[in-house]
């Protein structure tokens, strides 16, 4: 949103700036969910699906809108703040997440029964490693991997140390790694960490 300083210059409001005019100007959040609700919207959909999805990213903009005056943007950025409003939301949804992950299992052995397509087959381990992850692994990856987030952002999103979640990501890559050896293919693009090397 366009403001005028004090020299009649124009200048966009940052998004702390517009956070702290929503407390008494509601209104102004709605320039919040224009610069970040696409990209929010494409994580938690990514994380359960569209049916869901929509419902649930609405969902965090409600609760966000509501806790507004609690949230102190980090580099006048309320992303990472949002995002880790939406995780809170997805992890309240767990149960439909395993769900999911637990009927696409099904229907990719059912696929790979019927049609005897590899990359089926390595669809279908993907989604073993990633449900044998442990949850804080498993968060910590699909906010940096589906939600586009730099590892500050996926720090400040789950409110831990950068030093967790670089820690926390290698782990969670061992543990795919380990599990996905025995395809002898390249993982999945989804899977890769924003271009690294697996070594």
């Amino acid at each position: 949103m366009l403001a005028s300083d004090i020299h009649g210059m124009t200048t966009i409001e940052t998004d702390a700036e517009l956070l702290r005019r929503s407390a008494s100007e509601p209104a102004a959040f709605g320039e919040l969910y224009k610069r970040h609700g696409v990209a929010l919207r494409r994580y938690v959909v990514s994380r359960v699906g569209v049916g869901s999805g929509e419902d649930l990213a609405a969902e965090v903009f409600v609760r966000a809108f509501r806790a507004r005056e609690k949230c102190r943007a980090e580099h006048d950025s309320v992303r990472p703040w949002l995002f880790g409003v939406a995780n809170h939301v997805i992890s309240d949804h767990r149960r439909l997440e395993r769900r999911r992950l637990a009927t696409l299992e099904r229907l990719l052995v059912e696929e790979r029964d019927l049609a005897g397509n590899p990359d089926v087959g390595l669809t279908l381990e993907t989604i073993h490693a990633l449900r044998r992850l442990p949850a804080t692994e498993r968060d910590t990856l699909l906010l940096l991997v589906w939600g586009e987030l730099s590892r500050d952002e996926v720090a400040a999103a789950l409110g831990v140390p950068v030093g967790t979640v670089n820690s926390r990501i290698a782990a969670a890559r061992k543990r795919l790694a380990s599990d996905l050896a025995p395809l002898r293919r390249v993982a999945r693009p989804e899977l890769r960490l924003n271009g690294e090397s697996d070594g």
